[in-house]
């Protein structure tokens, strides 16, 4: 009897036990929740999202997006480019501030960083004070994207001599600074040129003349005028200055070498017909000797070329040049009279041809805007031993001084 009645006693201390434990047991489970380091943070504002777990000893970046969607995250997720495509664009970055964290109540202080993804001008960034953040994660590289890593902005570490942080915009960065220097523009396609200058007209020097049956070396004899009678041994004609204006279409194979088609006109005024003489004229009034008559007359040249043009290479506004070529030169001489003495002679000489020629210059380019160059040049344009009418000359030569103005498009 005295055993059977001790084991239901034990039997009610146990369940006695029980039911004074479980009670305090189960709200303790309840009320058991995940620490801060593995809780995300959340917001009941539906534009504001929390991503990825945040830890305690990391500071909060809120991004906003242009469409007004707005982000709360780890500094270390800075490590990855954002260009918020689904959100109208990259985001503006600022330290986040929770209200909640009596440590860390204070109003969000925005960063002056440019939009990723967008030309900026580069702006140093302060680091914040030690208070907001201990580390950055740059296991990632470069959090702005680049090759090498920064220098820390959070902490204040600086390498020596390292220079200080600027924003990155994640385009291209141009070759200089578009302030100070204006854009080349390409080589690489079409240009014309434009030019005007003064032109020199070296002395056109007869060697054979038409004798009225065919070409003969001097000594011959003048059959009319003053000079009538008279044994002719050289003649030759000299050139005010004149004026040479060019037009030029090419295209640039690279950006130091070019091809073109050249053509333009050269006109330089007679200034003296000169002649000398063995002998005296018929009427004896002019002895033998060298007579300079003062001309009235022009010499007009029109080439029409092909030219090849050297250029200092490399992305310079200022680029020297050398060019040349060959090709055809049309030449009028008009001689319409000279004065002997007193006695006006009407010549009324006007003859034309077509030569075979050659060309040389060399100058400068200097780039004013894209694709615009002002240039100066000096150019020779020379003939092989002419024809003209009655006369077979000596080489010719022409001497140019130009400015002008070439489009690259």
């Amino acid at each position: 009897m005295i055993t059977a009645s001790i084991a239901p006693r034990k039997n009610w201390g146990i369940l006695f036990a029980i039911f004074v434990i479980l009670p305090f047991n189960l709200p303790a489970q309840r009320l058991t929740v995940p620490s801060e380091s593995t809780s995300p943070t959340s917001t009941s504002t539906t534009s504001v999202q929390s991503l990825g777990s945040t830890s305690s000893n990391q500071a909060q970046i809120l991004k906003t997006y242009p469409d007004g969607t707005k982000k709360i995250v780890p500094i270390s997720a800075l490590n990855f480019r954002d260009e918020g495509d689904a959100f109208g664009g990259p985001p503006q970055l600022s330290v986040y501030s929770n209200p909640a964290d009596p440590e860390k109540s204070r109003s969000p202080e925005r960063l002056s960083v440019a939009p990723i993804g967008t030309v900026g001008a580069p702006t140093s960034l302060a680091a914040p004070d030690s208070t907001m953040v201990s580390s950055i994660s740059t296991a990632a590289g470069d959090p702005m994207g680049g090759d090498a890593a920064p220098v820390d902005p959070l902490s204040g570490a600086a390498a020596p001599n390292a220079p200080p942080l600027e924003t990155i915009s994640g385009k291209p960065a141009p070759i200089s600074d578009a302030t100070a220097t204006a854009e080349l523009g390409t080589y690489d396609d079409f240009f014309m040129n434009a030019a005007i200058g003064g032109a020199i007209q070296g002395q056109l020097t007869a060697r054979r003349v038409y004798n009225g049956s065919n070409m003969q070396a001097y000594n011959y004899t003048y059959t009319n005028g003053p000079l009538r009678g008279a044994s002719v041994s050289s003649e030759n004609f000299t050139f005010n200055p004149g004026f040479r204006f060019d037009v030029e279409f090419g295209y640039n194979i690279y950006d130091w070498l070019g091809v073109s088609l050249q053509t333009g006109i050269i006109y330089n005024g007679i200034n003296q017909y000169n002649v000398t003489t063995s002998t005296a004229n018929a009427t004896g009034s002019l002895p033998a000797g060298s007579y300079h008559f003062s001309a009235d007359g022009d010499l007009v040249q029109v080439p029409v070329q092909l030219d090849a043009i050297l250029r200092w290479p490399g992305a310079m506004a200022f680029k020297p040049f050398i060019g040349g070529g060959i090709g055809a030169i049309w030449q009028q001489l008009d001689v319409n009279n000279y004065y002997a003495g007193a006695t006006d002679v009407q010549a009324n000489y006007c003859r034309s041809a077509f030569q075979f020629g050659f060309n040389g210059q060399v100058g400068a380019n200097y780039t004013v805007s894209p694709g615009v160059d002002f240039y100066g040049a000096f150019k020779l344009l020379g003939v092989f031993a002419p024809r003209i009418g009655n006369y077979d000359f000596e080489n010719s030569y022409n001497f140019a001084l130009e400015v002008g103005i070439q489009s690259r498009f």
